[in-house]
């Protein structure tokens, strides 16, 4: 038999009783266009449907795109194939999936042969295009039994910030603009980097961490480090930190010459901690918000996928400033609130002695309960932020600050 007998094969066998079979293994698009798949579409809608008898609905329906359908759709519920539904769909879905690669390895040949072709960004858009080949719906190694779960062996990721994060969590902090979101992030992820806990100032395992920041340039990035850097000399004079931040700082993830080279380079350097921020300048200027939300959250999970680091994002709030879980959501996109493990704002208190106070607020629930992140953060002449707990705000801030 060749190509097209299968297909009818398939159709007939649709037609009298083995549509469920048939279209839990391949689908209409695997059919050639035209007839063919026109009337897979129709099989597959009456089988849904429940129609009394599938047969004759079908004739009926296909009477209704014109007498060519029509005969067709006569001739192959007539045609008395013998194979079953199981053979003819394992036949049609393996010269579907060979279609499938030979048009993805030819778009590919064809665009290297272009004077800026990009390598990196064709590998990229081929390697996505063989990851959405049909795979056959039968087979047992794309699901776990609950044997498999129950005899899994479960060891607890390392922390890579103390109490906070583990390897392959997502954080992303929010804030207004100018609120101290940078300087806080750079100073907890420099202390990882020495080794340092710049809550509590004991030493842990140092963490090799990247900066991917857009927002502050190198000589912003050293005000900040200004305010780090020499304390932690004096807590960790025998550390060798291994920090580092891309020079490149215009980014647009929407670009898949962008996001194929943010990817290779994370991977090349392989964090225990990135950091990516601030979020609006991760992607070209764009009305549509959750397009722009995606392609950073895609990049984000793909390199999680590929090194297992946690990922700390930095965006800025866009919903008030009341004390509450909703004054520090992202501004943008609703997708921002599903995604990350772990989300929190910052906001200034005011204060009578000049020393600035920002509450440390969760604007989505915590998606694991070990962790002790604090209530707030306050100026340090130690550290630019030293963390307030909930037995610290209970006694000297609540009552000024937690009135409704």
């Amino acid at each position: 038999m060749n190509e097209i007998e299968w297909q009818e094969g398939a159709l007939y066998s649709g037609m009298w009783g083995g549509a469920d079979t048939l279209f839990s293994l391949i689908s209409p698009d695997d059919f050639d266009e035209g007839h063919p798949r026109r009337l897979a579409e129709l099989i597959e809608r009456g089988s849904t449907d429940e129609v009394d008898s599938l047969s004759a609905w079908v004739i009926d329906e296909a009477m209704k795109h014109g007498k060519e359908f029509h005969l067709y759709a006569v001739r192959i519920m007539s045609s008395g194939f013998t194979g079953t539904p199981r053979y003819y769909a394992e036949k049609i879905r393996e010269v579907s999936s060979k279609r499938h690669v030979e048009a993805a390895l030819s778009r590919g040949l064809q665009r290297i042969k272009s004077a800026d072709a990009d390598a990196y960004e064709i590998a990229e858009t081929v390697q996505g295009d063989l990851k959405d080949m049909p795979r056959p719906a039968d087979t047992n190694d794309d699901t776990w039994t609950l044997q498999d779960i129950m005899s899994m062996q479960i060891e607890s990721e390392p922390f890579t910030l103390p109490d906070l994060l583990k390897r392959n969590e997502r954080l992303v902090l929010t804030g207004s603009e100018g609120g101290g979101k940078s300087v806080f992030v750079y100073q907890m992820l420099t202390g990882a980097a020495y080794g340092v806990d710049t809550f509590s100032l004991e030493r842990t395992e140092p963490k090799r961490v990247l900066f991917i920041d857009v927002e502050n340039n190198e000589f912003q990035a050293r005000g900040n480090l200004d305010k780090i850097v020499p304390t932690l000399n004096e807590i960790a004079p025998d550390a060798e930190p291994d920090w580092r931040s891309m020079k490149r700082r215009v980014i647009d993830l929407l670009q898949t010459r962008d996001r194929s080279e943010v990817i290779r380079r994370v991977v090349h350097y392989n964090p225990d901690i990135l950091y990516m921020g601030t979020a609006y300048k991760l992607t070209d200027v764009s009305d549509d918000t959750h397009r722009s939300v995606r392609a950073i959250q895609s990049v984000v999970d793909r390199i999680r996928q590929e090194i297992n680091c946690s990922v700390l994002v930095e965006h800025h709030a866009g919903h008030g400033h009341m004390n509450d879980r909703n004054n520090m959501r992202p501004e943008g996109s609703s997708y921002w609130l599903r995604w990350p493990d772990f989300g929190y704002g910052m906001q200034p208190l005011p204060t009578s002695n000049g020393r600035r106070l920002m509450r440390l607020g969760a604007w989505r629930g915590d998606r694991a309960t070990d962790r002790r992140f604090p209530v707030a953060v306050k100026q340090s002449d130690v550290m630019p932020w030293a963390p307030i707990y909930e037995d610290e705000w209970e006694v000297l801030y609540a009552d000024k600050y937690d009135k409704s």
